[in-house]
């Protein structure tokens, strides 16, 4: 069928109307795809941003952790910082923390090992072992963070050093006084048992004088005592009222004696001189010459006396 004029324009119309609206759907519904992966991205971004905020925070928060784990290392801080560096995402970042952590501890060791080696120390100043224990332990304190700990416990060594050689002077000069005294009084002790012996000595020898000199007095007073008694005997015998003559004789004055010892013819008192005969008491004679005369009178007329007829002479 053969179109008219008419409807060809009609057609024609139409057909101009929906390629325009087909490409105007086209144009829309590509706009609308671009927006939309646009805002899909934008959205990624944003979680992306947010995701990199919040690590940046953990990291911030490890690293404040880490740090005060290493100025204050008590147990609650390290462990405050281990759990603050496991919480990061970034792995480079969360095993540094993690080796700062390890290097944390063992510092920690060797400074609780330079605190017991100095204590010990403490308690025994003078053990040269214990000493070099303590310096060796705290030599090993080379971190930075450890220089604070490691200048108190060198000022504690050093004080108990000089403790140490204090108490060791004073027992040094408490040795010496009571060798010193010890040396006195033994040679004091000495002196004394010399003294003694030497006092008990003299007791000895003054008993030994004493014994001699009364055994002499003994000996002088037995002797003399029989010498006086002998001369007395004899004295007695010779002149006991004894007389020579009987009359006109002399007779020997024996001054003092009895009339006892003479009897029979002749015999006369002793203190008197018979007759006009001289005396034997020989005045002007000293004593011992008459005592002497006397003895001799007696001894040779001790036994004649009573014999001698009046008159007879010596």
């Amino acid at each position: 069928m053969k179109l008219t004029k008419k409807q060809m324009i009609i057609t024609g119309s139409v057909a101009g109307l929906l390629a325009v609206g087909g490409i105007t759907f086209g144009v829309v519904n590509h706009n609308n795809t671009v927006h939309a992966q646009q805002v899909a991205e934008q959205k990624a971004a944003d979680k992306k941003e947010a995701e990199r905020k919040v690590e940046k925070a953990l990291e911030n928060k490890a690293t404040t952790a880490l740090l005060k784990a290493e100025q204050e290392d008590t147990s609650k801080n390290i462990s405050d910082a281990k759990t603050a560096v496991e919480a990061v995402k970034n792995k480079k970042i969360k095993e540094t923390g993690l080796k700062e952590i390890d290097a944390i501890n063992a510092r920690v060791k060797l400074e609780n090992e330079a605190k017991a080696a100095v204590q010990v120390f403490q308690k025994a100043a003078d053990d040269t072992s214990k000493n070099k224990a303590a310096h060796a332990a705290v030599d090993k304190l080379t971190n930075s963070y450890s220089k604070k700990l490691k200048d108190s416990l060198n000022k504690q060594i050093a004080a108990s050093e000089a403790q140490a050689k204090a108490a060791s002077q004073a027992k040094a000069a408490t040795d010496a006084k009571a060798k010193s005294d010890a040396a006195a009084q033994a040679k004091a002790s000495e002196a004394a048992k010399a003294n003694t012996a030497a006092q008990s000595q003299n007791d000895a020898s003054q008993s030994q004088n004493q014994a001699t000199a009364g055994n002499d007095t003994s000996n002088y007073v037995s002797n003399g005592a029989v010498n006086q008694g002998t001369g007395s005997a004899n004295y007695g015998s010779a002149n006991a009222g004894s007389s020579n003559t009987a009359g006109g004789g002399s007779s020997n004055y024996t001054g003092g004696g009895t009339s006892s010892a003479g009897t029979g013819a002749g015999s006369v008192n002793n203190n008197s001189n018979s007759g006009n005969g001289p005396s034997n008491s020989q005045k002007g004679g000293t004593v011992s010459d008459q005592d002497q005369n006397s003895i001799t009178a007696g001894n040779e007329g001790a036994g004649n006396a009573i014999n001698k007829n009046p008159g007879d002479k010596w």
